[in-house]
């Protein structure tokens, strides 16, 4: 692709009377490639399937707090992030791919309009009116369950997993990806206060089992009840 750049040449001249030199502007058309040239256009925004998730769930949200475009443009105008009526409209937009005007939400954006609706910023990210084995679209992901993807977004491990299941190779493969999320995905204490939960419900967990079965919780290990209910 070829565009026109008008360049201004300065060009020494001589007057005829007096032979006095004199700086004319002359004016050329020359042709420079832009091929390699990145073009800011104001086209039409693309959103890709998060950005219309947050779109839907903008509209939800406001909504679900009986908030008018101006009332919801007020309240971030409080915040320090204020959005007008008409962006907040073209956000909405968003939702629905029919040619309207739309604007992208950034993540100043995002965060301003979770603590406005009162809810975390996954309310906006992740879809929420669906079943947990419902596949929903992830920007740079393939579809996968709602479950899987608000376990993502609530840090109990990586939206992808490996498909190969019950050999060693797999066996070890998701444990890196997991032990990756965790290490790098998660801040220490959080990572620890899950192991502590989940520590904690295991051991609720195994505290019924026994119940169930007749048993009780001794003061270090459990012993299950004699039939007729002596413990001697």
């Amino acid at each position: 692709m070829s565009t026109c750049i008008i360049a201004v040449k300065s060009v020494m001249m001589w007057s005829v009377a007096g032979m006095i030199p004199v700086c004319k502007i002359r004016f050329s058309v020359e042709k420079s490639s832009t091929d390699n040239v990145r073009i800011m256009t104001t086209g039409r925004i693309e959103l890709g399937p998060t950005g219309r998730t947050v779109a839907a769930n903008v509209k939800r949200l406001r909504e679900a707090r009986g908030l008018t475009l101006r009332g919801l443009s007020a309240e971030l105008k409080e915040r320090g992030r204020p959005l007008s009526a008409d962006a907040l409209n073209k956000i909405e937009n968003g939702a629905q791919a029919d040619g309207r005007a739309v604007r992208r939400v950034d993540v100043d954006d995002l965060a301003a309009l979770s603590a406005a609706f009162g809810v975390g910023p996954l309310a906006l990210l992740l879809p929420v009116d669906t079943e947990a084995s419902t596949a929903v679209h992830v920007t740079g992901t393939q579809p996968v369950s709602a479950h899987s993807a608000w376990m993502w977004g609530t840090g109990e491990g990586p939206i992808e997993m490996p498909q190969e299941r019950g050999t060693a190779a797999s066996g070890r493969a998701l444990y890196a990806a997991v032990s990756h999320y965790r290490l790098h995905g998660l801040p220490h204490w959080l990572a620890e206060l899950q192991d502590a939960q989940h520590d904690q419900g295991a051991r609720m967990a195994a505290t019924e089992a026994v119940r169930e079965a007749g048993g009780y919780i001794g003061p270090e290990r459990y012993r299950p009840k004699r039939p007729g209910g002596s413990d001697g």
